[in-house]
């Protein structure tokens, strides 16, 4: 039996009655008026589909749908799908299938029945996920998110698959809307043009983890992409740094890969894991063998090659034993923490022998270890506790000799976080923050406490014990430096809203890179190649692999992983806003535009700020996704207030004991000066949201302006000693944002800036969001001040997310989270509260 090709006819078929009915209690009918259509298969009943048990018939077919409606995005001319409009006449002979699509765009949250014709069997998903349909004449309800989705109908006719008799039959497909909805805020297109949406963010593929050959030719890669069901899959990539071709590839590895390349040759190492053991794996690229280096490691925590490619030291685990008894003696602040007291120990393996012997132990664990050029020394950190002095921690660094496992102490500074080898074992490389070294790297008035959050770059010269600041008139924040056989540095610095890689001399002449991308998250040099490998996204730009030379060549773009994904997606213009505010200070932020931006029309605002150390940086997607929030036709300001790294010293000192002082009048003013600026912006219809530092800026802005018609914090600090003494890094934060600040020293900053002390002066509707397990800003922060509105009688809402810590990053609670937000938004903003009500039904009164 062999397939029959159906002639598909396309015809129109508009009821004649208005589309909106007299009648109040009926529905509201659109016709579905354009469709991509599939070319019609007939179809075959598998052997022996009479025998029973085990017999099947036409309706078997609707279970196994022959596409793959997850992740199929049709377009005409690909694959024998072309355009067609209104109604579908399907003449066939026997049994056989037809496939039609249709991109749906509303501009608000709605429900609505499709309703498909008797004369069918027929099955429908929408954004990949089966609708339920049922009656004489099928239908199933639709929750239509703002946006566009996708529509997929499968259609089956046709009684005996034998048959040869040719049938028409003719299908129409309409959506039922409630007497609320005329159908006016609906479209259908054959082609999809669309925002991008929080599943983009999530699904698309995306590298992980990178490593660079040490020639520079290659690039070892980690990629991961969740499935249609949310579970996630990873694979590993090698690729050449000319023009970014696939050299070889393995599916199904792990997440993290832990991918490394061997110091000499053409080989690679990564790891697998199998009920909690971890095995690594080496592949030779030029024999195309692989090999088990180490087997079943239990509490395995990282690995490295020496430099002379004869060993490899990896880290392992120990879990502290509980007292029999259920009970604790804290041996220190940290002792709060549930694993703090487990260890971790170093132990080197020979290769390709496998001889392994132990190279630490004691009471606490070695840390940031590295090797020597020449692989002869090992350098690590140790830390120990001080609650008696800034930052409440000591930090020592050590050198270890391989050869007879002698130990020196190289540095102690509590203040340096990054070391790393020079050109030789005696010179280091530090990052550390403004007050290392007796301060030798601050640039503030005597008297003013630096933000010891930012990077500082010294080079230290072990012979002399003298360090040399390279950083100190460098506005840039230094995040991570590794040393480079030319004789420069490279690093990656925070400047401003950019995350960038750049260069400095020992001299301390700094030159920076153009990576292609505006954010480099990941990034890779050898020491003796001269190529530079990044991941990293933009604005408007979901992530690229990128590659450049340290002398000469234009980055060039050597993967784009979600190319696929994003191939339809548009976005709205995204444009730097420098608010000049009333003392003289220059506000730099940026403005999302709406996608479909009309300057003739007004949009609601969302104000989206942090506050804290860090800036709001131009990367694409992240927890807060600012495209996302632009393409539901918002305009989305971002503003950078005092206290964020990357513009200098003096103004990251800003977040020093601030706690809202400056950065609430900052954001206050600069929102009003956006408002100014953009006129199609409704000061009416504002919104805002931050989260953490952000959270607590939340609602402390509310306390002081009633600006906003509606506010989000995400695991905000409502009281600041609480969240000090509770969280578990609350006075470790404190060393840094709270310096020489205590409750039983400054109560006017602790209670004065705590917004749990001012919710009487609250006004703006909230959302209050946490995770229910969060240990850094615990969620009785967000429970005090939603037990303080409600006894005031304000407007509020709480939502907690099950099993997630400070950060949603469960797939499916984060979309429930994120899709939260915005139905808050779009019943605040725009007075929709479909959204709201269909996530949160009332809930019957309890009074």
């Amino acid at each position: 039996m062999r397939f029959a090709v159906a002639v598909l006819a396309l015809c129109l078929m508009i009821p004649a009655a208005a589309l909106l009915a007299e009648d109040a209690e009926e529905k509201s009918t659109v016709p579905i008026d354009e469709w991509l259509v599939k070319e019609t298969v007939r179809l075959v009943l598998p052997a022996f589909h009479d025998e029973k048990p085990g017999a099947f018939d036409r309706d078997d077919f609707l279970d196994a749908p022959s596409l793959d409606t997850a992740r199929l995005r049709p377009h005409a001319g690909d694959d024998g799908w072309t355009v067609g409009h209104m109604s579908v006449g399907v003449g066939c002979q026997g049994v056989a299938e037809t496939w039609l699509a249709t991109y749906i765009t509303s501009d608000r949250f709605l429900k609505a029945k499709l309703r498909l014709p008797a004369t069918c069997l027929a099955g429908a998903w929408l954004d990949g996920v089966s609708v339920s349909l049922s009656g004489d004449e099928p239908e199933g309800e639709l929750k239509l998110r703002r946006g566009t989705g996708l529509l997929l109908v499968r259609v089956i006719v046709g009684e005996d698959p034998d048959s040869l008799e040719t049938r028409s039959v003719n299908l129409t497909a309409e959506l039922v809307l409630d007497d609320e909805n005329d159908g006016k805020n609906l479209s259908f297109s054959a082609a999809e043009t669309r925002a991008v949406d929080i599943r983009d963010i999530l699904d698309a593929p995306k590298v992980s983890s990178l490593a660079l050959s040490p020639d520079g030719s290659l690039v070892a890669l980690t990629l991961g992409a969740y499935g249609p069901d949310g579970a996630p899959g990873a694979w590993l990539e090698i690729r050449d740094t000319d023009k970014g071709g696939l050299v070889r590839t393995w599916r199904g590895a792990p997440e993290d890969g832990n991918v490394r390349w061997l110091p000499h040759g053409r080989a690679v190492s990564y790891t697998s894991s199998h009920e909690k053991k971890t095995t690594l794996w080496i592949y030779d690229l030029e024999t195309e063998r692989v090999r088990a280096a180490l087997r079943d490691l239990e509490h395995f925590e990282g690995y490295a090659w020496n430099p002379d490619g004869r060993s490899l030291v990896y880290a392992y685990g120990v879990e502290a034993e509980a007292d029999e008894r259920k009970v604790k003696r804290l041996e220190a602040i940290e002792d709060r923490w549930p694993k703090w007291r487990n260890r971790s120990y170093l132990v080197e393996v020979t290769w390709p022998g496998g001889a392994s012997r132990r190279l630490t132990a004691g009471a606490v664990s070695a840390a940031d270890w590295t090797f020597s050029p020449r692989g002869t020394h090992l350098l690590f950190s140790r830390t120990w506790p001080d609650p008696l002095e800034r930052p409440y921690a000591r930090t020592e660094w050590f050198e270890l000799d391989l050869g007879d496992l002698s130990v020196e102490t190289v540095l102690t500074d509590r203040w340096i976080g990054q070391a790393a080898y020079g050109a030789d074992r005696g010179t280091l490389v530090l990052v550390g923050s403004p007050s290392a070294f007796g301060g030798i790297g601050r640039d503030l008035p005597e008297g003013v406490v630096p933000n010891d959050y930012g990077g500082q770059l010294f080079l230290y010269d072990r012979g002399r014990g003298e360090p040399k600041p390279l950083s100190r008139d460098f506005d840039p924040t230094v995040q991570r430096a590794v040393w480079h056989d030319s004789g420069r540095i490279v690093a990656r610095v925070l400047d401003k809203q950019y995350q960038r890689l750049a260069t400095c001399t020992p001299a301390g002449a700094w030159t920076f890179y153009d990576a292609g991308v505006e954010v480099v998250a990941d990034w890779e040099v050898s020491r003796g190649a001269k190529t530079v490998v990044a991941t990293g996204t933009s604005a408007t730009a979901p992530q690229k692999l990128t590659a450049f030379a340290l002398k000469g060549r234009e980055p060039r773009v050597l993967l784009d992983p979600g190319a696929d994904r994003y191939a339809d997606v548009t976005f709205g213009r995204v444009e730097p806003f420098v608010a000049k505010l009333a003392d003289g200070m220059e506000l730099d932020g940026r403005v999302y535009y709406p996608r479909d931006y009309d300057p003739a029309l007004k949009y609601p605002a969302i104000v989206y700020y942090y506050g804290g150390t860090y800036p709001i940086t131009r990367d694409f997607g992240g927890r807060y996704p600012k495209n996302v929030w632009a393409g539901q036709d918002y305009f989305v300001y971002v503003p950078n207030p005092s206290g964020a790294l990357g513009y200098g010293q003096a103004f990251a000192a800003r977040h020093v004991n601030d706690w809202g002082r400056l950065t609430a009048g900052e954001v206050i003013e600069g929102t009003r000066a956006f408002l100014a600026a953009h006129p199609a912006a409704d000061g009416e219809r504002l919104g805002c949201i931050g989260a953490s530092y952000g959270g607590f800026l939340t609602m402390y802005l509310i306390t002081r302006t009633d600006m906003f018609a509606a506010a989000v914090a995400h695991a905000g600090i409502s009281s600041i000693s609480s969240y000090w003494a509770e969280g578990y890094w609350g006075y470790a934060y404190g060393a840094r944002a709270l310096a020489g600040a205590f409750p039983w020293t400054d109560p006017d900053l602790y209670v004065g800036q705590s917004p749990l002390f001012s919710a009487d002066l609250i006004s703006t509707p909230l959302l209050l969001l946490h995770g229910s397990d969060d240990t850094n800003v615990p969620r009785g922060e967000s429970d005090g001040l939603y037990i303080a509105l409600k006894m005031l009688g304000k407007e509020v809402e709480y939502v907690q997310v099950e099993g997630q810590d400070h950060h949603i990053l469960d797939h499916d609670r984060r979309i429930t989270w994120n899709d939260t937000i915005l139905a808050w938004f779009a019943r605040e903003l725009r007075d929709r509260p479909g959204w709201w009500d269909d996530l949160y039904p009332a809930a019957e009164s309890v009074s």
